[in-house]
């Protein structure tokens, strides 16, 4: 058997050598008429960035935009992690400690000022907790941010923002901001790079697991605490974290995100294919899908 799906047409499609992309259209790229940042900025902008490692990400892409939107000079941010009960080194909450510090600032230096810490003075303010402050809500528009932050900045030279549950910028702006559109893509797939230790550790497993001859799937199960909450799945992949689970799910139900219990079966979801996939299960399904479409070709 599996011989036969090893020479079944499906699996070849299935494992085939990727496509080149030099052909394609990449979006991040920069039109003509786009202007490189002035030369003096309005002033700084201190994130502190919380959540797991996919909000991380999506608010680093958000904070560039927002600091070209306002024409000011972003500090690298400060990374809180909500995995420090997991064993993870309290120094996750340094950026260099995850990301290419260097790349990223000059991977980005014809859009954004950036600055690895804030001038000594400013550095004093934030110490006495004179700076101010602004818890940013997901998605925040770009009106916010002219609005509210900006009068602020203008005023203090310095502002912190900071970012919970990922996205701090509304996902899909309105046209006449296609290139900040274009300059989350650059943050994406060009400046945030990770440090050279997890890269050189990356190659390491991927040339182990290539060794073998056979083709792989790298699984990422999604099984965030914010996933986990929305679906009520919690018990079936831990019971550590669960009250924290139940407390994220009450959150989402008073804030209208999700609409249900509280409380939920989580046998139940699974039954009715509302939870992540397990590791395990995700070759089953393909090995499935291949023998199915056999079948159908067959009769």
């Amino acid at each position: 058997m599996e011989h036969f799906l090893m020479q079944h047409p499906s699996y070849s499609r299935l494992w085939a050598p990727v496509r080149h992309f030099e052909s394609l259209h990449p979006l991040a790229n920069r039109s003509g008429d786009y202007a490189a940042p002035e030369m003096q900025p309005t002033g700084f902008i201190f994130v502190k960035i919380r959540g797991g490692f996919h909000e991380i990400r999506n608010a680093i892409s958000d904070v560039v935009v927002v600091a070209r939107l306002l024409n000011v000079t972003l500090v690298i941010p400060e990374i809180q992690s909500t995995t420090s009960s997991k064993g993870i080194s309290t120094q996750f909450k340094s950026f260099p400690y995850l990301y290419n510090e260097d790349q990223f600032i000059a991977a980005l230096a014809k859009d954004v000022k950036i600055v690895k810490t804030l001038p000594k003075d400013l550095k004093g303010a934030r110490r006495k907790k004179e700076i101010p402050s602004f818890k940013v809500p997901h998605g925040a528009s770009p009106y916010f941010y002219l609005h509210h932050v900006l009068p602020m900045l203008t005023k203090h030279s310095v502002v912190e923002l900071l970012v919970h549950s990922g996205g701090c910028l509304q996902s899909i702006l309105p046209p006449p901001l296609v290139e900040y559109q274009k300059l989350r893509c650059r943050v994406a797939f060009h400046a945030l790079r990770f440090r050279e230790e997890v890269q050189n550790l990356a190659i390491k497993i991927l040339n182990r697991i290539r060794a073998s001859g056979q083709p792989f799937i790298a699984y990422d199960p999604g099984m965030t605490r914010d996933a986990l909450a929305y679906y009520g799945c919690a018990e079936l992949f831990q019971d550590v974290h669960t009250e924290l689970i139940m407390h994220r799910r009450a959150w989402m139900i008073k804030r209208g995100i999700l609409k249900g219990n509280l409380s939920s079966d989580s046998a139940e979801q699974y039954r009715n294919g509302l939870c992540p996939l397990m590791p395990e299960e995700v070759p089953c399904i393909l090995q499935f899908n291949i023998k199915s479409s056999h079948k159908f070709l067959h009769y």
